[in-house]
């Protein structure tokens, strides 16, 4: 989908990831937040991190486990 909508994404070692378990329809995803920077005091496992803008460094998508398909796929604007 990136590439179909020509989104062009960093290096995937650069981004630090958080997970998160939610019923989207009925079915049990998994909804994953990325972020090339993020600051150090926020805690990944304590909370669900929303940032605004940013561009290709942030992005969201789900997965959903049964079906091994990924999908929502949002990556944040410019300001």
């Amino acid at each position: 989908l990136a590439k179909e909508k020509r989104w062009k994404l960093r290096d995937w070692d650069t981004y630090k990831f958080q997970y998160q378990a939610q019923t989207v329809a009925g079915q049990r995803v998994v909804a994953i937040n990325a972020f090339c920077y993020l600051d150090d005091s926020i805690d990944l496992h304590g909370e669900l991190v929303v940032v605004l803008d940013g561009g290709n460094c942030y992005f969201t998508v789900k997965f959903d486990p049964v079906t091994n398909v990924f999908f929502d796929l949002l990556v944040n604007g410019e300001a």
